[in-house]
């Protein structure tokens, strides 16, 4: 039987000592895979060697491959794995590159693969100042985040020991600032305000220029 990962197979075999017709699993080295074969514009990119360089490409032509392959003529030309670094932006892709690259590569020379999320996370904990927290900083889930943005929009805790006493969403919201789609609404404008590198006061200005008073509460 064979695991979700090809990566990892079970084989059964017979145990010539012990119970007559009983069974012990063996597991077998997963197969290396042979080189894929690409072409030009694929080639280019594994060729790189100095400076940054931007490939564009859309679904389904490659990119995957053509990054693992990359990878995989660096270390061959000597790169060490451990100054290697492949990031990408969800846990499955992560999971993916990780998997593709210790099948190409062995295990032993796969250099780590992680989020931006999860590589910024851990470059503000190795770095972050001990004496400023009580604490160790950690992420807070989706659903952590929503209790606490409910919290703030139902006024608890104390909004004016927060400085946020001044906060006025508009009338027509009232009724459901503290249900939990609204919450959810109010943690996506701000999830994409950081996103798009919009402080309070920027995100502000835009609201007052469009006309959006709920956005200027979301601000303040």
């Amino acid at each position: 039987m064979s695991s979700s990962s090809s990566t990892r197979r079970l084989s059964h075999h017979p145990v010539r000592q012990g119970n007559r017709g009983a069974y012990r699993l063996v597991r077998t080295p997963p197969a290396r895979l042979d080189p894929p074969r690409l072409d030009a514009a694929q080639r280019a990119v594994v060729d790189h060697e100095a400076g940054p360089l931007l490939v564009l490409a859309g679904p389904g032509t490659g990119k995957t491959t053509t990054l693992v392959e990359s990878v995989a003529a660096r270390i061959a030309r000597g790169g060490d794995p451990e100054r290697i670094l492949v990031l990408t932006f969800s846990r499955k892709a992560a999971v993916e590159l990780r998997d593709r690259m210790a099948l190409r590569m062995g295990a032993a020379r796969a250099p780590q693969a992680t989020t931006f999320h999860s590589y910024c996370y851990a470059l503000v904990r190795a770095h972050q100042d001990s004496d400023l927290f009580a604490e160790p900083l950690r992420l807070l889930s989706g659903p952590e985040q929503d209790v606490a943005v409910r919290e703030l929009l139902a006024g608890q805790p104390d909004l004016e020991r927060l400085g946020l006493a001044h906060v006025r969403w508009p009338d027509e919201l009232r009724a459901c600032l503290t249900t939990r789609g609204f919450a959810d609404e109010v943690r996506a404008v701000l999830a994409r305000s950081r996103e798009l590198g919009l402080g309070p006061g920027a995100l502000d200005a835009f609201a007052r220029r469009i006309g959006r008073p709920d956005w200027r509460a979301a601000a303040a």
